[in-house]
Order: C-alpha cells, then structure tokens, then sequence
C-alpha cells in the first residue's frame, strides 16, 4: 500500500523518446538543445493528458545535463522550480517567483520555472510577469503549460516560443497501454486495450487511470473486453452488429427487444441511437478502402464491420443515417422519449422495404422488359402494314363500302392524338388561333383591346399607386410598337419594374412576340421656385409694369 503508484507517475516518460504522438514538438526541442538554440520563453498548449509537463521536466533535466532515470525524483533538484497557477495565481505569487529569479543558479548551468495551468493566473500577475518574461536572465528559462490557449493574453503570447501539443492517436495509446500491461505481468485483450484508448479521448493519462482500474477490477490478471465494457459501462459493438442484421431482415419484434435490453443495462435510448448512427457511418466507410482507415476500432471489429457492409446497400445506409440523424434532431422535443426510439427502430426496419419497391427490376429484368418491347413496337408495326389496304383493293371496295369494325384494343398513341385533337377544337372554339403545328400566329394591336387587358391586369397584380399612375398613362400603338410618355426619370424607374413582367403578359395574350415599348421621358423645364422677398418682388416688377413705374416715380427702394 504505501509503495504504490499509479501508473501515470510510475511510467511518465523520462527522455524525449518514450513521449509518444507528439514527434513535431519532442523533435524541435531536441534539436534546440543539441544546438544551444533553447528559447528563454516556451508556451506548452493542448489537452489534458499529452505530455505538456513531462516534455518541461525533460527540457529542464537536458539543459542542465542531469540524469536521472526515476520520474519520481525528477522535480527534486534545485534548479526546477515548479508553481501551479491554478492555486498560486496572485501578484503576490508572481512577485515571489520574480525574487527567485535574481539569483542564480548555484549549480548547474540554467534554472528553469515550469509554470502550470498558467491560464488561472488573474491579469494584475499576467502583467506584473511580463517584463521579467520579455526580457528573462541568461540564466532562467520559463516554461509555461496551458489546456485553454485563448485565456492566455495576447502580450505573454508574443513574448513566447509557442509549441502545440496535439491528441494521441488511438492506436499510439493502445501500443503503450500494451507495453505497460507487459512491464505489469498483466496479459489484456486487443479488443480490450482498444476500447480503453479510445474512451480517454487522446490522453494518455487518462488511458493509464483506466487501466489501473482494470487491473484492479481483474483479480487474475487479465483484462477481457467483457469487464472494460461492463466497468466503463459502455455498450458492446455486437448490440450494433445485431440490430443491424434484424432491420436488414424487417424484424421489427427482435429490433424492440434488444433495444428493451439495453435500456434495461442503463443506457439510455439517446445513447443506444447515436451508437448505431456511428455503426452505419462505419458500414459506409468500409465500402471504400481508401477511407476504411478512418474507422477506429480493433482490427477483429473492423473484419466485422467489412462482413456487413457486403451485405448491404449504399441506398440503404443513406436512408438509415438520415433517420437517425432526425432522431437525433427531435430527440429533445419528444417527452416520451423511449416511443422515439422504438418509431425510429420501426422506420429503419421498412428501409429496406422501401428501397426494394423503389428498385423492383433486376438489371436483367429491365433488358428483358426492354428487349420485350422492342418486339412488341415490331408487331404493331406490322399489323398497321397489314391493316392499310392496298390501292387495288379500295378501289374495288368504293363501289360496295363495307362496315369498319372497332379495334378490341385501340393504340396508345392514338388515343393521345385524339386527346391532343380534341383539345385543339376546343382552343379553336374560344377564338384562339393554333395552328397544327403548336406555332402561334401573330394578333396584331389596337387601343382598346390594350386598354382592357391593362385594366384586368391592374385588377389581377393589385398594383400600387405609384405603378398605377404609371399605367394609366396615355400611350399609342404604331404596328406592334407601344409608346408611353413618361414625365420623369422617377417614372420611368417605376416602369422598369413592370416593364419585363407587362411585356411578358402582353406578349402571351396576343399571341405576339414582336411587341415592345418605346418609352420617352418629357423634361419640361420646371419653374424657378420664388423663395426670398427680392426674388418675389422682382417677380411681380417683371411680370407688372405698373409696379416698376411706381418705384422710379417716388424713388422708392427696398431693404430685403
């Protein structure tokens, strides 16, 4: 008991080689150190669990040349000064490191100032550490780690040499989980190592608290995929494999059932449906082995997911994922939420239903169908030849004409063209002028069947008053050419709105498509406005003369 540590301190990476999945940042720090090119000033970012503290402690152990192979006694010497900001974030806190920082080192060459979660610290001690930071002794190397980047002001940002840290892949973590397993006499399932990697979501330390609760959990020293599934609760990949099998066959009943027992393990239905939404999108993937890579799971899994994707259709996974992605959608309105789920269920078990009625003909079956009409439009060919008598023969018959009878089964074309005869009678009737061919002729324009069809049109659009006093105007017909007087540009801007719509209409009433507007705009000069008492007073000495003779008469003048 009192010797125990969890692995995340036990196995913590003591060289930049045992850090895995961040090789853009363990290589440039490895060869600024090679090269004593080493900035005084490093800013660590990126999610928990990554390395961001264990790569400090390795800057700190390679610069001052230390060795030391135990990472439980990495943080002991003199020359690292570790502070976390999450506790320690006052000025005063800063201002006590500053202190330290005067003196320096009485051993070793560097003292280095590993700062963590430096984005709890209040904006008084980001400010009171800038200068210190922006211009450190030759002797001091800070080193500052963040989760949450964008809390870091923008003045410490530029003041440091910034390294991005990213997620660990998956399959990194599994390997090193493995290793681990291996160092701890435990012997772990692929399966098994695979889940618990992806359920740390890329950290690594998170990887390693599962696993030691496994080992835990597991008194013989084997973790099975089982009891990671059953202790993380998570919900097994076969549900999926299942159900999927069960709505490729429309077994609604069997799909119910299932779904009753995973709600009954705990899950809830949001949990069970977005599941199988990841296990169609995986479905999809496998069909192309260009992108099969990007579905994460062990490779017994991934041989599975292939199996199944042989076994059903694109047209299928398409419509399945966008009913799941409305459930999705609609899940948070529904207050029954367990009936959501079963009428999800229910729809993806008619899929394929659908898919087969939309899709009833094999390809062999359309060449069949299409090679079947083709004789079919033969036959009717030759029983027309047969049908049209030869000249010999009507001339014999004329003299004694003989009853026609009625086709059985009369041909589908020309019914169509009795229809389309019909119908060109009735035009005919109204007083519209067709011709057989479907060309219209051309109506010519007169003032007052213009007139009407403006009014109707008037009555129809529900024009404005301005567009109404622009159709009001008066206007003249040359041929096929209206001309409209306008009297400004304001109405003539009016007009442009109408004009294409009106000109469309026109066109389609008369049967016309030569018909087009000539708009000229009247610029009458306008009347000066009269607006100060001179102007108004010579005004009216112009327009009367009487005025001005009275004015020179008695030598009058005006103050305005």
């Amino acid at each position: 008991m009192d010797n125990y540590v969890v692995s995340a301190r036990k196995y913590r990476p003591t060289s930049f080689d045992d850090v895995i999945g961040q090789d853009h940042v363990t290589t440039t720090l490895k060869n600024a150190i090679q090269n004593k090119k080493v900035a005084q000033s490093l800013l660590f970012c990126g999610p928990r669990g990554v390395g961001k503290t264990t790569c400090a402690r390795i800057v700190a152990k390679m610069v001052n040349n230390l060795e030391w192979d135990d990472p439980l006694k990495n943080n002991n010497d003199l020359n690292i000064y570790e502070l976390d900001a999450a506790s320690n974030n006052s000025v005063d806190d800063i201002r006590n490191l500053i202190e330290q920082v005067r003196y320096a080192p009485q051993s070793g060459k560097f003292k280095v100032y590993i700062i963590d979660e430096v984005h709890m610290l209040s904006n008084a001690a980001f400010n009171a550490f800038l200068k210190t930071l922006e211009e450190p002794p030759s002797y001091a190397i800070f080193i500052l780690a963040t989760t949450e980047k964008n809390k870091v002001i923008p003045t410490i940002l530029s003041r440091c040499q910034i390294h991005d840290f990213n997620r660990i892949e998956i399959e990194d973590i599994k390997n090193r989980l493995k290793k681990i397993s291996e160092l701890e006499g435990v012997s772990a399932e692929d399966d098994a190592l695979h889940i618990i990697a992806q359920k740390s979501d890329g950290a690594l330390r998170d990887a390693l608290s599962i696993l030691d609760l496994m080992i835990t959990y597991s008194t013989e020293k084997k973790i099975t995929y089982e009891n990671v599934i059953q202790n993380l609760n998570i919900l097994d990949y076969d549900y999926f494999f299942k159900i999927t099998n069960f709505i490729l066959k429309n077994d609604s009943s069997s799909c119910f059932l299932i779904l009753d027992e995973i709600l009954k393990l705990g899950f809830e239905s949001k949990h069970f449906i977005t599941g199988l939404a990841e296990h169609f999108r995986n479905l999809l993937l496998c069909k192309d082995e260009s992108v099969s890579k990007l579905i994460e799971v062990s490779d017994g899994i991934q041989a599975k997911y292939s199996k199944q994707s042989e076994q059903i259709s694109n047209e299928i996974i398409f419509n399945a994922l966008d009913i799941l992605n409305s459930f999705d959608i609609n899940y948070n309105l529904s207050s029954n939420k367990r009936l959501h789920a079963e009428i999800v269920i229910a729809k993806l078990c008619r899929v394929k239903k659908k898919n087969q009625v939309v899709s009833k003909d094999t390809p062999e079956e359309k060449v069949k169908n299409s090679e079947n009409k083709k004789e079919d439009n033969n036959n009717s060919t030759q029983n027309k030849k047969e049908d049209t008598p030869d000249k010999s023969e009507i001339n014999v018959n004329a003299a004694h004409p003989k009853k026609t009878i009625a086709k059985s089964s009369p041909d589908l074309n020309s019914i169509l063209n009795e229809e389309v005869k019909d119908k060109g009678e009735e035009v005919k009737d109204k007083g519209e002028k067709i011709n057989s061919s479907g060309n219209e002729k051309n109506q010519n324009l007169d003032k007052k069947s213009l007139k009407s069809f403006l009014d109707e049109y008037i009555k129809i659009k529900n024009i404005s008053n301005s567009k109404l006093s622009v159709l009001n105007k008066e206007f003249t017909i040359d041929k096929n050419e209206i001309s409209i007087k306008l009297g400004s540009d304001l109405e003539n801007e009016i007009f442009e709105d109408l004009k294409n719509d009106l000109l469309l209409k026109i066109k389609g009433h008369f049967k016309n498509q030569e018909i087009k507007f000539k708009i000229s705009i009247d610029k009458k000069k306008k009347s000066k406005k009269l607006y100060t008492g001179k102007e108004k007073f010579e005004f009216l000495m112009k327009n009367n003369k009487e005025i001005k003779n009275l004015k020179n008469q008695f030598n009058l003048d005006y103050e305005f």
